[in-house]
């Protein structure tokens, strides 16, 4: 997005939250709308609305239920704007957590949505795969075009000095993890592998991030005697400084769609280690070349790859060169060109 303002492109961002912290990194020259929220149909409306005032050539929606309100809207307002519905997670996880009967009729209504859309894109191979299986629709006719996480930004971030005395003062390995506290992200088989690290190693582990489960994470690092080494800081408003000195990252998530911050890790050169979970992580971390995959829910492994890396970390200038497929600039391209746009 920042990428295509630069290139003098207009763009939009239209947000039915206005409680976005990541705000403050979008370009200058981006346009943000602040639509009403609702359910799906008061979402349609209003971006109906938008589309009949604005008359954009192309609109991304990029997550649920963001997509099926745009073919509603684009249909309500008679434009003839592309529509393009960006997929980054697999949309059969979604549905898994679903009952019968609401799993089949949000399957229906999104077979329904997809394709009438232009322009399909997933962020990688799997997820592609995943909406073929549920809508029907060639794998052929979906653009795989991944995020656009790298760049310059980033780096100037992680320049940036982080507010914890473990990294200010490093007198021990420091591990990271960051991720909402919720149970996706399986924030206690990290705690449990950590504390058979403890056992061999003196390190620590910071995890940045907020949510439901910091409750029962605090409790399980008090019952493992972990208080002193373990760390849950917070939301931390630059988490890439946080990255950039750590010396292990660790992805521990019970599923991903491709998960951004695995990517900015190896874009640092951050050795990093990631469960093997549905879907992202394998083709980031290419098959296990730059960084150890682990079984989901798999302690025992984690805390063996945990200490294998530390001890051996791979290449940092092959970790970062391997992120360059991930450059913010050669993805809005292929952006444009999927759009038909460029």
């Amino acid at each position: 997005m920042n990428e295509l303002a630069s290139a003098g492109h207009e763009v939009h961002l239209l947000l039915h939250n206005s409680n976005i912290p990541e705000r403050k990194f979008v370009h200058e020259d981006i346009k943000q709308i602040e639509l009403p929220g609702g359910n799906l149909l008061a979402r349609s409306r209003v971006l109906s609305w938008y589309l009949k005032e604005s008359r954009p050539a192309a609109v991304i929606s990029v997550r649920e239920p963001g997509n099926r309100a745009l073919i509603a809207a684009r249909q309500m307002s008679k434009q003839r704007t592309i529509a393009g519905l960006r997929v980054g997670m697999p949309i059969s996880i979604a549905l898994a957590r679903r009952g019968l009967i609401k799993r089949f009729l949000r399957r229906e209504a999104i077979k329904f949505c997809y394709k009438r859309a232009e322009v399909i894109i997933a962020n990688h191979g799997a997820v592609a795969k995943d909406i073929s299986e549920v809508t029907g629709i060639s794998e052929h006719l979906i653009h795989v075009i991944p995020n656009g996480t790298v760049s310059q930004l980033l780096y100037d971030l992680a320049e940036a000095t982080p507010d914890h005395p473990w990294l200010s003062k490093k007198d021990s390995p420091v591990v990271l993890a960051i991720g909402r506290l919720a149970k996706q992200k399986d924030f206690s088989t990290l705690i449990r592998a950590f504390h058979t690290v403890r056992a061999e190693l003196n390190a620590k582990l910071i995890i940045l991030g907020e949510g439901k489960e910091r409750s029962n994470l605090q409790s399980l690092i008090n019952r493992l005697r972990l208080d002193d080494c373990v760390h849950l800081y917070g939301y931390a408003e630059n988490p890439y400084c946080f990255l950039n000195r750590a010396d292990l990252f660790v992805l521990s998530s019970a599923w991903e769609g491709l998960p951004n911050v695995l990517i900015e890790a190896i874009a640092l050169g951050v050795p990093s280690v990631a469960t093997d979970c549905k879907s992202g992580p394998r083709e980031i971390l290419e098959d296990g070349r730059l960084g150890p995959l682990v079984p989901v829910g798999d302690d025992k492994a984690m805390a063996e790859s945990i200490l294998h890396t530390l001890a051996t970390p791979p290449n940092r200038d092959l970790l970062v060169k391997s992120a360059s497929r991930y450059r913010a600039d050669t993805c809005a391209k292929r952006y444009l060109e999927a759009l038909k746009l460029g």
